[in-house]
This record gives structure tokens, sequence and C-alpha cells, in this order.
């Protein structure tokens, strides 16, 4: 059939139809070229191109000379001036030493030291700026001069008069128990007349307003800033009672609504805003830090070992009661120190395959208390201690009798025996004496290590000249040997006639 005589329509499908394909075959080549490495090539060449261009930019508006055409730094050609550490670092190979000149450089005139500076001679200053990026001691003073320098300038800077003024007029408030007032005042005072005593008392004040106005947070944090920058304070008795109180009290509330540290205070200002039992002790700590010698001292140890106690926190406790028995040796807290420190030792002991030092340092707790107070506890605390060492003499002779029966079981029947023999000379009393002095001679006639297969393979090499040394040592009878009791002979002649 002719192209001709076919419908119009038909045509015109056929046309659309084939310019679809072409479009199509198009596209495909496009994204073929676009994903080859001509294109990537062709692509870089012109991110390069752009980039040599962009600086000139500035000149494309207006006619430039050949003089004052410049290339960017990084593609020019002209050369360091001589006396810059670039140009000496180029050129330091080519220098020729000449005694008492210096060094010369060929096609430069004049002589240069070994850093390539020039002698007599002018030379345009290089000056290379250093960044620093940590800000120094130096810039945080020359910050605090300047603020200073502007409360001056505005007419709030040191004013002994003023701070006077403020002083008086802030303890006026105190007495008429207006503390916000007053708080106000003596903060004004303190910011007016700096490194004085006026602020020492200022700062004390401050503190007691915000006490009184149960602002404890606040108040306990003037007083940390007092005793910081005056340790020797005349007011340093008043300010530790405060903040034994406040740290009492934070104590006492955590005890009665124990709450997590990391829940929010939002209405109390009696409390901080978290943590309020870490915060109390804290407060305990920094009693004993800036009045070690004082009266709150051993209190606030003790009222810190107490609450690690009653939260069952043994290590913690532990280490406290033996800060207040080592530290405050008149104490009036050291009879309890030396209970409770017995109790937590008991406590933090988790048996007889773990480690036993808790038990030797209760052992040593039972002897002080039986020796340093035996006149001061009553028979219920006698018969209590009685109770507490017969308990602790089982647990150590559990201890060594696990320890012989490890030994025992696996063939080491030499430590098996000295480890049963001294269970039986150190507690007698206990039921597992009996264990250990049965098992003792049943183990009298076995070998002292267990038997090897490969006995004959040691036996070829050369035995250690140390272990030699020992065994050429006469051994000794160890008192850890059990006397074991026998009949007694009677030699009479009436006994001889009873026997035959």
């Amino acid at each position: 059939m002719a192209r001709a005589d076919l419908d119009p329509h038909r045509q015109d499908s056929l046309l659309f139809c084939v310019i679809l394909f072409r479009l199509r075959c198009a596209r495909s080549a496009w994204q073929r070229y676009f994903r080859s490495s001509r294109f990537h090539y062709l692509m870089s060449k012109l991110i390069i191109l752009m980039a040599v261009a962009l600086p000139l930019a500035d000149c494309w508006h207006a006619p430039v000379s050949a003089a004052d055409w410049q290339w960017p730094s990084w593609l020019s050609t002209e050369a360091d001036p001589p006396g810059t550490p670039d140009w000496w670092k180029k050129n330091k190979k080519r220098a020729l030493f000449e005694p008492g000149k210096g060094y010369s450089v060929e096609g430069v005139e004049g002589y240069f030291d070994q850093e390539g500076r020039p002698m007599n001679t002018k030379v345009a200053k290089v000056v290379h700026l250093k960044k620093n990026k940590s800000s120094s001691l130096l810039e945080d003073v020359n910050l605090m001069q300047s603020v200073t320098d502007l409360k001056k300038q505005v007419g709030l800077g040191p004013d002994q008069q003023a701070a006077e003024q403020t002083y008086a007029a802030g303890e006026d408030s105190f007495r008429r128990e207006a503390y916000g007032e007053a708080a106000k005042l003596f903060k004004q005072t303190i910011s007016r007349w700096p490194d004085s005593k006026l602020e020492q008392d200022a700062m004390f004040f401050l503190g007691e307003s915000q006490f009184f106005d149960n602002k404890y947070p606040e108040a306990i944090e003037t007083y940390s800033k007092l005793l910081k920058k005056y340790p020797n304070s005349l007011h340093l008795d008043k300010v530790i009672r405060r903040q034994f109180d406040i740290a009492r009290y934070w104590e006492k509330y955590h005890q009665y609504k124990p709450r997590w540290a990391t829940t929010p205070n939002l209405f109390d200002n009696t409390r901080p805003l978290f943590d309020t039992l870490g915060r109390s002790l804290k407060a305990y700590e920094n009693i004993r830090l800036n009045d070690p010698t004082g009266p709150l001292a051993d209190d606030s140890v003790m009222a810190t070992a107490n609450s690690h106690f009653l939260r069952e926190r043994y290590d913690d406790a532990d280490y406290y009661y033996e800060l207040v028995r080592r530290e405050y040796p008149r104490s009036e807290h050291q009879f309890e120190a030396h209970i409770l420190g017995l109790q937590c030792k008991l406590r933090k002991y988790q048996g007889p395959d773990y480690d036993g030092t808790p038990l030797l340092e209760a052992k040593k707790l039972v002897k002080q208390l039986k020796t340093q107070f035996a006149g001061e506890m009553n028979t219920e605390e006698r018969n209590r201690l009685a109770e507490i060492r017969a308990t602790l003499i089982k647990q150590l002779a559990a201890r060594d009798f696990k320890r012989a029966k490890g030994y025992d079981t696996t063939e080491h029947f030499e430590s098996a025996r000295f480890y049963y023999s001294e269970l039986v000379r150190d507690y007698p009393d206990t039921p597992l004496a009996e264990l250990a002095k049965q098992r003792y001679q049943e183990l009298a006639g076995e070998p002292a290590h267990p038997k090897t297969n490969m006995g004959w393979l040691i036996a070829m090499f050369p035995e250690n000249s140390e272990r030699k040394a020992i065994a050429q040592v006469p051994m000794v009878e160890s008192d850890n040997q059990i006397q074991i009791a026998n009949q007694p002979k009677n030699t009479s002649p009436e006994a001889q006639t009873v026997v035959r």
C-alpha cells in the first residue's frame, strides 16, 4: 500500500510514534553520556576554568592595564622579596658563607644571617599573625578589667562610702526581718567595696538573710564563697553551724520523702533543684574540709557514714566509720563507729569463695571493742558482741575448711593436712574442727602431691638448682601437727597380770 493511500489519521499516529521513538533513543544516549568518564572529565575542566575565572571577575567591569593585572596568589609567579622566610627557604642551599660577613646569595646584594635576615640593610617587615584558638587567663583578666572600668565610668565602681551606707541599710532591714531587701543591699555592698573586711561581713549577712528567708540553696552557696575567699573568717563557726543544719535538714527530708536524683524541685525554695541527698552529703564533706578540727567535723563524717549505712552502701559507710576511728580518736562517736563499722565488715563479706579481708578486719575490731570499751558496754551490748564474735569465728572456720577441702579434692594432701591442722588449732570449739581432725587422720598415709602420668617425662629434665638447694635444708617439725591422744601405757606388774 502506498503512503499516499493511508488515512490521514493513521499518518499522524505513525509520525507521532516515530518522533517518540527517536526521543527515547536520544534520552538513552544522553544518560549513557552523563555516566561516561568523558562527561566527568569535561565537568572537571569546567570547574577548574571557573576557579581561575572567578578571582578575575572584579576586573571585567572596567578596562585593566597590563601593569594593574594581578593573578591569584596561588597562581602568582612573583618572587618572594629577599629577607623573608619563604625566600630563605628557597635560596638557603645556594647561600655561601663568608667569614666576618655572613651568607651571600648569587644575584642578591648584601649579606644575611643563619636565618636569612639581612645584615646592616633595610628589609620589608613581614608579620605573621598567630591565631590562638583558646582564650588565655590574661584575656579573662583584661575582660574583667574592662568591666571594672565601665562600672567606674557609670558611677558603679568601688566606693567605700557608698558601701558603708548600703551595709548600714542592710543591717537595718535585717533587724526588721525584711530579709529579701537586706539581701539586695548586702549584694550592693559586696560589689562596691571588694576585698575588704566590710565585704566579708556583708557576705556573711547575705548568707544569713538567705537562710532566714528559707532560701537554703542560695545561703549555702554564699557560705561556701565566703569560706573560699576568707578561709580564716571570724564567722567560721557560725557558717559551719549553718551548713550543718542545712545539710541535716536535706538529709532528713530525703529520708522522709525519697526522690530520684534527677527529679527536679520546682516549687520548694528550701531544697536544691536536683539531688537533695547528694547536696547534703556534699555539704558534710565541705564542713570536714573547711574546718577539719572544728566541733562539727566528726559529726559531719559520722552523718555521712550513717547515711551510707541506711542505704546499704556498706563499702562507703565502712570508709567513713574508719575515718572517724582514725582521725577523731576523742570523738563521742567512737563507740558507734566501732560497732557500726563491725556491722559493715560483716555485711561486706560475701562467703568463703570471696576475699576474707573483711573478716580479718572485723576480728581486729572485736578485739578493740573488748579492750577499749569494756567499761562502757552494758550487759546487752556484751552479749551482742559475744554473738558477733561467735558468728565471726564460725565464718573464719568455714573459710579455712573450704580452703582445706579444695586441696583435699585436688589430691594435694600435704596442703590439705596443713589447713586442717590450722583450723583445729585456731578454732577448736567449732563443729568444723571435729570434721577437720577426723579428715586429718584419714590423710595420714596419703602422698603429698597427686600422681602424674607424665612423671617419666619430667624425670628426663634436670632439676632446678633452687629446688635442689631447698631440698637440702633439714625440715623442722611444724607446730600445726595435730597431737592425737593415745591410751597411756601402764607398765605396773598388776596391769601385766591382768593382760595375761
